[in-house]
């Protein structure tokens, strides 16, 4: 069966490597989105473990052979909506059809098997500011080349979503655990048992959610509870400044966070909170570590500045989208 995997542009390669891992299918990569060929019962699989993507379409070679006796709605642009809707021979349901097409545009379309968006998380009930969705917590994890051999804290972990999602991965569990009802591909494949997926492994992380505001603590602790990978994540109230006083010279592997855009402050506070990032890393972070930091475009200069100034090169530096808005992920290394 032909494919389409959406996700957000700027991750499709972090997609495609997990694609590749969950059911071992090759993917030609676009932008904003992935195709490839893969089985019923791997399409299914894909739906329920990827933590990157947003939307998964089969792709039919009839479509009327698919909507004999259905209903169904078609969503995504209204162009390619209208256009497509001309191709198929049955009775409109926007509200509950039995089948739900989604375009991308009138090429690139096919049968929604996931429904609502897949980076959205049920987990993600205490908010906080600058908050992500799921998928792009994931990406962050994946960039800063986390495994379960390594530690990695998110100094800056706000509602939890970078810490719990590398938990996640660690653990091998769904993030849609506790939707299992909600896949629109249960109206078109009914026998499906989910169950037989769910094989969450017991196993030791040194994963470190930190952040210098208590709520926000509070709120990572809650939301990891909910996603049920509370016990792989170590929650601490801490200053940026007083980090080299919690974590031993060179003990972190990786640090992934969103980092503070800090709004209107004076670019004297921009500054020094900037270079204490770079100047505590300096001190924790392994010499042969990751930064990766999510900022938004406006911070991305003082940023490197603050980084060269403390031995880190620019490794890479990738845009990416943040629902409709551009943002930029930083990804850094010690000098060698």
């Amino acid at each position: 069966m032909k494919a389409i995997a959406i996700t957000n542009i700027g991750i499709e390669d972090i997609s495609a490597k997990e694609i590749k891992e969950i059911i071992k299918a090759d993917c030609k990569i676009n932008k904003g989105f992935l195709t490839f060929e893969a089985e019923q019962k791997d399409l299914i699989k894909l739906c329920y473990l990827s933590q990157s993507i947003t939307k998964l379409l089969l792709v039919p070679e009839d479509i009327n052979e698919w909507i004999k006796g259905k209903t169904f709605a078609i969503r995504g642009k209204k162009e390619a909506t209208e256009q497509i809707a001309k191709k198929i021979k049955g009775k409109v349901d926007l509200k509950n059809p039995d089948i739900e097409f989604y375009a991308l545009d009138e090429k690139h379309f096919g049968i929604d098997l996931t429904g609502e968006d897949l980076g959205k998380r049920d987990y993600r009930i205490f908010l906080g500011p600058e908050s992500i969705k799921g998928n792009l917590a994931y990406a962050l994890v994946r960039l800063s080349d986390y495994n379960t051999d390594k530690m990695l804290l998110d100094p800056f972990c706000r509602d939890g979503a970078i810490p719990i999602e590398a938990a996640l991965y660690a653990a091998k569990f769904s993030p849609h655990y506790f939707k299992k009802d909600k896949f629109n591909f249960l109206k078109i494949f009914p026998e499906t048992k989910l169950e037989s997926l769910d094989k969450q492994k017991k196993i030791e992380t040194s994963i470190n959610a930190a952040d210098f505001k208590i709520t926000n603590v509070n709120a990572a602790k809650k939301n990891a509870k909910i996603a049920g990978v509370n016990k792989n994540i170590n929650f601490s109230k801490i200053q940026t400044n007083d980090l080299e006083l919690k974590f031993q010279e060179n003990s972190i592997d990786c640090i992934a966070t969103i980092i503070p855009y800090l709004g209107k402050s004076s670019d004297k506070k921009i500054n020094e909170v900037y270079k204490e990032i770079f100047y505590q890393a300096e001190y924790i972070l392994n010499k042969k570590g990751k930064i990766v930091l999510l900022t938004r475009p406006q911070r991305e200069e003082i940023i490197k500045k603050k980084a060269k100034e403390h031995k880190f090169k620019l490794e890479e530096n990738r845009m990416v989208m943040k629902g409709k808005e551009k943002w930029k992920i930083l990804i850094f290394t010690c000098f060698s």
